[in-house]
């Protein structure tokens, strides 16, 4: 009976044991187990952290990268104004070339005079024109001529003809001058005004 005893409490001592140890066993899983999950924790706030970090940034570079094409759109426009401005001044300064370099005929000391017979020998009447006609352009002047229009009183057309200038086939050359010396005939009462008018083209 003694030794059944003693075997029992012997097995009650074992299992004893064997409850310490796998208590022992279970509060160190269990240790174990609540520091893995706060270390899991810890890295997921990190985490968490490194990602709002991130996302700031981005959203930094985003506001960053937005205002930066918003001053490169309005320096775009900026600039194709001032391209188109540029452009246009090129244009009226081309136009204004142009126009300077296109042949342009004027009068210097040109005279018109009304001489009238006095004896019946002198020839007769005739419009007297002299002077110079002068291209202040750069570029030669086609067809050159003199239009000539006198009137006489009461509005009456006592001469509407063309002189030729003395230049080389009509033809006068950039910044020279051609020489006007010709007498118009008619016939009738006194003229009462006159316009000498230089005309030419500009091209043949």
């Amino acid at each position: 009976m003694s030794e059944k005893k003693v075997a029992s409490r012997n097995l009650a001592i074992v299992l004893g044991i064997i409850a310490i140890i796998l208590l022992v066993g279970l509060v160190g899983a269990m240790a174990n187990y609540t520091s893995i999950i706060n270390g899991k924790d810890n890295t997921i706030t990190t985490k968490d952290s490194q990602i709002q970090t991130l996302t700031s940034q981005k959203n930094q570079l985003q506001t960053w990268l937005d205002g930066n094409k918003t001053l490169l759109n309005q320096t775009q426009r900026w600039l194709q104004a001032n391209i188109t401005y540029y452009n246009s001044q090129i244009t009226d300064l081309e136009n204004q070339t142009d126009t300077l370099k296109a042949p342009k005929l004027i009068s210097v000391y040109l005279h018109a005079n009304d001489v009238r017979k006095v004896y019946p020998w002198d020839p007769n009447d005739n419009l007297h024109v002299y002077g110079y006609i002068c291209n202040v352009g750069t570029n030669r002047a086609y067809n050159c001529k003199l239009h000539v229009v006198a009137y006489q009183s009461g509005g009456v057309v006592a001469i509407d003809t063309y002189i030729t200038l003395h230049c080389w086939l009509g033809v006068l050359s950039g910044e020279s001058w051609a020489s006007v010396d010709a007498n118009i005939y008619y016939s009738g009462s006194a003229l009462v005004s006159r316009t000498t008018t230089p005309e030419w083209t500009d091209s043949p």
